[in-house]
């Protein structure tokens, strides 16, 4: 019926069209003329007009997201560098108690941050936990003990306040706000203990899980919407700590209880212990929130330089027994090619040409020694009372280390052995060419770098983490990570370097054939000369760096070792 209309239609405009009953903007004769192709609809700049519109408007929405990624990924950098402040300073602290109990009060800022689904501080959430929080701590002043009604909408905010204040030796003395940016709640701690306890509890997941829950309460009963919220310690008290650590002659370093030799660099809040990479693997694998203590990020900021502050002593090494054991005296000079220092202090030596090894006490006194069979190159210790020596004849020799110094096992190998180096499981072997990684029974060996050149290697280090390998090549130091990938090459004017040693806190030493020590950095650049340095050894050989008395030991070929005592100064 409709078609049959629009026909009857057309036809009668067709009979009136000539005698002009109707205009031109009669709708009927505009449909006729579309009808007839006379008018034409473009719809190609409206399209255009319309794809444009929607770009942009795309463009805006993807440069709002990539502004808000980047924000949540400064926090999240941010959050990291401050837990590892916070873990380094728990670290600090849990190595001055093996020393002395500082019976001093510290004192901390904890700053807690309310951040926002687009990645910035949340103003209003800030604010609301900030007044929540000095209201309650204003009903109770007295900072010890609290109490609250259990039914309370704030209770979330009640408990993080009395998780703080259960910390023994603990006490909030005052909270403030900056710019409605952050609750910051002053901290005393009264003595090293409480401190450390305090950095253990804000480490642990039970205080985490108390953030859950205040970001939980801020959406339920504040209406208010966020991302994450942050509480680290204020990276300016962290400061101020560190240095009074420095100051009173603190140990900054722990090693591993399984890994003796190898320094801790991680945490687990799961069993409250700091450990290395090996055992990570071995024992911690289902542990959840394992932290980072240092890495690449800290050591590449820190800005510590190491000055020798003045010379301990110069020590005879030489065993010369005039009146008895004749036969065990030196009858060559003493070159210490290599030595090392073992965890109740005591060092340990390899000297070339008589083909021994020397224990040392801790007054540098030799205390015990013993023979091997070919030249000792490299000595290292590996944990549990035992060492390894590289010997000329492509072989490793293990030796007990406990009282006297005895030999055990003698292993064998397929190539060259100049000089190693252990961490954890693990043991770097360097041949003329090439560095082997081994476990610490000498076996599966694995090729982990080869110089193409050909060129000469027998020096190694390894950063405390274990992520970074340095080695000799001829006069210059190379730098990969710990799967053998080229990193990094540092000269030295075309002098020899002779020894490498790691001090911690990031910091390489490096022995030239001038008696000159280089200090790099954790990536193996070239930082700059030790000052102070009054080397006038002949043919200097070997060093190694005593952290729990900041000393430096460097051995050469008249029979003596050269002791410096050293310290740690802003750059």
């Amino acid at each position: 019926m409709g078609l049959i209309c629009i026909q009857t239609c057309v036809y009668c405009m067709k009979k009136t069209n000539s005698s002009n009953e109707f205009t031109d903007r009669s709708p009927i004769i505009n449909f006729l003329q579309v009808q007839q192709n006379q008018i034409e609809i473009n719809l190609e700049h409206e399209m255009r007009e319309l794809r444009a519109h929607g770009m942009s408007r795309l463009e805006e929405k993807y440069e709002t997201a990539q502004k808000q990624h980047e924000l949540k990924l400064q926090l999240i950098e941010q959050q990291i560098k401050d837990k590892e402040n916070e873990l380094q300073l728990m670290l600090n602290f849990r190595s001055a108690g093996k020393q002395k109990s500082l019976k001093e009060q510290f004192l901390l800022d904890l700053q807690i941050n309310v951040i926002a689904k687009n990645g910035e501080k949340s103003a209003e959430g800030n604010q609301r936990i900030y007044e929540v929080m000095r209201d309650y701590i204003k009903d109770n002043d007295d900072m010890t003990g609290s109490s609250f009604d259990e039914i309370s909408t704030d209770t979330p905010v009640y408990h993080l306040v009395d998780f703080i204040k259960a910390i023994k030796k603990c006490r909030i003395v005052d909270i403030s706000t900056t710019d409605q940016s952050s609750t910051d709640i002053q901290i005393n701690c009264t003595s090293s203990k409480a401190m450390e306890d305090f950095l253990t509890a804000i480490s642990s997941n039970g205080f985490h899980q108390e953030l859950f829950e205040l970001r939980r309460w801020l959406l339920v009963q504040c209406d208010i919407e966020s991302h994450d919220i942050i509480a680290n310690c204020s990276s300016n008290g962290i400061e101020k700590v560190k240095q009074r650590l420095y100051f009173t002659g603190v140990t900054r370093s722990m090693t591993c209880t399984e890994h003796q030799h190898t320094q801790c660099t991680l945490y687990c809040p799961d069993h409250d212990t700091f450990l290395c990479t090996a055992c990570r693997e071995s024992k911690h694998g289902t542990c959840l929130g394992i932290k980072q203590v240092t890495s690449e990020r800290s050591y590449v900021e820190q800005k510590r330089r190491l000055n020798i502050k003045s010379i301990k002593g110069v020590y005879s090494v030489r065993i010369d027994n005039t009146l008895i054991n004749r036969n065990k005296n030196d009858q060559d000079e003493c070159i210490i090619t290599s030595m090392c220092m073992l965890p109740n202090g005591e060092v340990l030596l390899a000297d070339i040409l008589n083909n021994r090894l020397k224990k040392l006490d801790s007054s540098y006194k030799v205390i015990s020694h013993c023979d091997v069979t070919e030249h000792p190159f490299s000595v290292c210790y590996i944990g549990n009372d035992t060492a390894v020596a590289s010997l000329s004849g492509n072989s490793i020799q293990y030796v007990n280390i406990s009282d006297n110094i005895n030999l055990t096992q003698l292993v064998k190998l397929d190539h060259e052995c100049y000089d190693l180096a252990c961490h954890g499981d693990t043991l770097y072997i360097c041949s003329r060419y090439t560095i082997y990684n081994y476990n610490k029974d000498c076996t599966q060996q694995h090729v982990l770098y080869h110089y193409p050149d050909k060129t000469y290697s027998p020096l190694i280090a390894i950063s405390d983490n274990g992520e970074r390998l340095y080695f000799k090549a001829k006069t210059d130091l190379t730098t990969t990570d710990d799967k053998g990938n080229h990193l990094f090459d540092e000269q030295f004017d075309g002098y020899r370097l002779r020894d490498i040693c790691m001090v911690g806190e990031g910091i390489v030493l490096v022995l030239d054939e001038t008696n000159s020590i280089h200090q790099l950095d954790y990536n193996g650049k070239k930082h700059r000369t030790v000052d102070n340095m009054p080397l006038n050894i002949s043919f200097p050989q070997s060093m190694c760096f005593d952290r729990e008395r900041c000393r430096l030991i460097v051995g050469g070929s008249e029979d003596k070792i050269h002791v410096y005592k050293c310290e740690f100064l802003p750059s």
